[in-house]
């Protein structure tokens, strides 16, 4: 997997698979495997991170954290 996950989309985010607006937003910490990993013994290489998953279509996907916005750069 690519150490760069794709910017956050904000609230109302497009899928890439069918192009619905709408999905499901979870938290996912460091290590912790998503909705679509095959459950291991160790810990996932995967880091912090959003998993959207699709309302429609059900296709999952990771995006960067969305940092308040006196974190944002200018």
């Amino acid at each position: 997997m690519s150490d760069t996950l794709p910017p956050y989309s904000g609230d109302n985010p497009t899928c890439l698979k069918c192009s619905h607006q709408g999905a499901i937003t979870r938290h996912r910490a460091a290590g912790e495997h998503g909705s679509g990993d095959i459950a291991t013994f160790g810990p996932s290489p995967k880091g912090e991170r959003l998993e959207r998953e699709c309302w429609r279509c059900d296709y999952v996907w990771d995006e960067t954290l969305n940092p308040p916005e006196e974190q944002r750069p200018a």
